[in-house]
């Protein structure tokens, strides 16, 4: 299937590749995915994004209409902060990822995403669903809007969630696809507001900012800090919850493939009250990058554990003292590593994990 971007064509109508260079690869899918939604469901506007699985924050996006940076900031702070319905997270956790609502429900009526995002854009009805692959991990969303004309369908909520597990799938291949090649070797620090807005950067800080805009998401920069921001204060606000811990680390890749990590917390002063938030920013480590390498191919607690072993250089006979296993579980796990992330040998995992990690 042929990349797709939807900017610059009419409403619900998707624009074929060719016409500019390609994009991250997740942004390619994230733009396939909503071609096919424009073809097998319909929409007047429509919206996709790439999450960090650990943190659902997004890091890549394609949309029909530009997204407009009080509307991206208000749906993050939505998303994270405010209590709704029909949420992305609680999609995730749910036994069917996908739902539908239209503006005369009484669920519409109440919620804070209706009134003060969907209704004043002019839309009646809405359809969201959540990318969720087979081992619970959240990858990505979806979001469809039309207006009073035609309302979304139990057909189409069946449509759409029959390819959710394609998509998931998909997108969190492609999310870890490639090559990383090796990105500056200094971090940075950046403050922000509240809100996600860049108050001071230094300018290590706004070269790494940098590595993250691509022209097919100028303000994709602005849109993780934001998110990262509203997350940060969600987690400050509510001390103890599971699902919000502190501080938080997102994991991205830059334009250019690189990953990068974003550690954010909140800044207070001597009075104990927040003043801002800071980020440090730079270089994504093997440790960090792993989980999401794990989660892309399904790999088991254990077999990361091997897969520590393996890119330390640890023989079978030192992994299985260290890991407290027989040689022939040793030998089981990996086998089942290959076979997972697509390799033959330990040699050939390895120059993988390298490929990802330097």
């Amino acid at each position: 299937m042929s990349w797709v971007q939807l900017s610059g064509g009419p409403r619900g109508q998707a624009r074929e590749a060719g016409s500019g260079p390609p994009g991250p690869p997740a942004e390619a899918v994230l733009g396939q995915a909503l071609a096919w939604l424009a073809r097998s469901v319909g929409f007047d506007a429509a919206r996709a994004l790439a999450y960090d699985p650990g943190v659902l924050i997004p890091v890549s996006f394609a949309a029909s209409q530009p997204l407009e940076w009080e509307h991206t900031l208000a749906a993050c702070r939505n998303e994270q902060a405010e209590a709704d319905v029909h949420k992305f997270g609680d999609l995730a956790r749910s036994r069917l990822h996908v739902a539908v609502m239209t503006a005369e429900s009484a669920e519409a009526r109440q919620s804070p995403r209706w009134q003060n995002l969907i209704l004043p854009d002019g839309f009646r009805h809405e359809l969201r669903a959540v990318a969720v692959d087979d081992h619970g991990h959240c990858w990505g969303s979806i979001t469809a809007f039309r207006d009073g004309r035609r309302p979304f369908t139990d057909k189409d909520l069946r449509v759409v969630d029959r390819q959710l597990g394609q998509f998931a799938s998909r997108l969190s291949r492609a999310m870890v696809a490639g090559a990383a090649p090796p990105p500056p070797d200094q971090a940075a620090s950046l403050w922000l507001s509240g809100t996600g807005e860049l108050l001071f950067a230094t300018p290590t800080g706004r070269g790494w900012l940098d590595c993250l805009r691509t022209s097919e998401m100028p303000g994709r920069a602005e849109t993780v800090l934001a998110g990262l921001a509203v997350r940060v204060a969600a987690s400050a606000a509510r001390p103890g919850r599971a699902d919000l811990p502190g501080p938080v680390i997102l994991r991205v890749r830059g334009g250019q493939g690189q990953w990068i990590a974003l550690h954010g917390e909140t800044i207070t002063g001597p009075d104990g009250r927040a003043q801002g938030i800071s980020v440090v920013i730079g270089p994504a480590r093997p440790g960090t990058v792993l989980p999401i390498l794990a989660a892309a191919y399904g790999l088991t607690g254990r077999e990361q554990e091997v897969i520590r072993c393996v890119f330390a250089g640890y023989s079978t006979k030192e992994i299985s003292a260290r890991l407290r296993i027989s040689t022939y579980t040793v030998q089981d796990h990996l086998k089942s590593i290959f076979g997972k992330v697509g390799v033959a040998s330990r040699g050939e995992l390895t120059h993988h994990l390298a490929l990802q990690f330097t």
